[in-house]
């Protein structure tokens, strides 16, 4: 197969594609070692520099494995899939478990909870003061041990202090989703707004979800109302070549029009 026309500027990602569909299909398997760099440039028609590069963008997919000298190895790819209705319904479970068991990987998770003070954004969020008591949990979870996502939620204390949900992984209501914990406290979520962007990680990002270099997040910003009032934000990082997200959203059916009033 030589890939010798159209414009050479992009011929890695006709190789990098090629190989993907490969990788996708399993006609690569996971563990597989890929053809050494002669033999793809050899297949592909292409430079030495091209088959690099396409390499180099398979690696930050998350696709394939590198050593130095060494051929590249198929990694297991089966990104997790987060369906945002389930995380924001009544006894929710554990969707992050269920999402990493159908992957077959075994989930995990860690947390830290502390009081803060709200900063600039939170407190827009939120809409509090700046400076106002926040209650701060950071979540770390796993998938086979490896970092997917970290998330940062806060909550307001002039809503939740004395509470029974003032620390969220303690008490009767630990682990509990957001909607039961302040359906708890007579403050139901009745809707919750999540506005998405990517972008490329910060160092201590970088460091805790372990992402290859240029890797880039997914930035999930969730706010949760009761009505008219946020009762807690949160801002969640994603692996981006580990996740796809899926949103159901259901379309209102036609209102029958209501025919035209023969009364006089």
């Amino acid at each position: 197969m030589t890939m010798n026309d159209g414009d050479t500027d992009f011929m890695y990602e006709r190789v990098a594609g090629a190989l993907r569909d490969q990788i996708l299909t399993r006609s690569l398997a996971p563990g597989q070692k890929l053809p050494t760099q002669d033999e793809l440039c050899d297949t592909f028609g292409v430079s030495r520099m091209v088959v690099r590069t396409a390499l180099d963008l398979l690696e930050t997919e998350g696709l394939i494995d590198r050593q130095q000298g060494g051929r590249a190895t198929v990694r297991m790819h089966d990104p997790l899939v987060r369906r945002a209705s389930l995380h924001y319904k009544t006894d929710p479970g554990a969707p992050f478990a269920e999402e990493a068991l159908a992957t077959e990987r075994v989930p995990r998770y860690s947390h830290e909870t502390q009081e803060d003070r709200a900063d600039l954004e939170t407190a827009a969020r939120l809409k509090v003061k700046v400076g106002d008591p926040v209650m701060r949990t950071e979540y770390l979870s796993y998938a086979n041990d490896e970092p997917l996502m970290l998330v940062t939620s806060f909550e307001p204390l002039a809503i939740t202090r004395g509470t029974v949900i003032e620390r969220p992984e303690e008490g009767v209501f630990m682990g509990a989703g957001v909607v039961d914990r302040f359906t708890a406290i007579g403050l139901r979520p009745t809707n919750v707004v999540e506005r998405l962007h990517s972008r490329m990680p910060r160092p201590s990002e970088a460091k805790r979800l372990q992402l290859r270099p240029g890797t880039p997040v997914i930035v999930i910003v969730r706010t949760s109302y009761s009505d008219q009032t946020p009762v807690e934000t949160a801002t969640l990082l994603l692996a981006a070549n580990q996740y796809k997200l899926e949103y159901s959203i259901p379309v209102a059916p036609l209102t029958p029009e209501v025919p035209p009033s023969n009364e006089t």
